[in-house]
């Protein structure tokens, strides 16, 4: 994983959430990344340590977020919606019309 993060220019995270997974990117594994990558999560899970990346974006503003999932969803971390090198959109999923007949089943139940 260390040679990807180093080599990649952008690094989109869509894993399965177990113990493994819970702060995959931590401190140390953004600030492997390129000082000009971009990181994507997509992944729905508190995969990445909110506080330390934006630790990471205020010391590198050359890296770049995309987030639609946040660690404490629906709350961000605090200076997180203040950093101009990230681009946060609300998650989707829920749009879809199976997605949404399926919760309406599981709150029907």
């Amino acid at each position: 994983m260390e040679e990807v993060l180093r080599e990649a220019d952008v690094i989109s995270l869509h894993p399965v959430f177990d113990k493994t997974t819970y702060h995959l990117m931590n401190k140390g594994r953004p600030a492997m990344m390129k000082k000009e990558a971009i990181l994507v999560d997509c992944s729905r899970w508190p995969v990445i340590d909110e506080v330390a990346l934006v630790e990471l974006l205020r010391e590198n503003s050359m890296f770049r977020v995309g987030l639609d999932v946040f660690e404490d969803e629906p709350y961000m971390k605090p200076g997180l919606a203040d950093m101009k090198n990230v681009v946060v959109v609300p998650h989707i999923d829920s749009a879809y019309k199976t997605v949404a007949e399926a919760e309406a089943a599981i709150v029907a139940a």
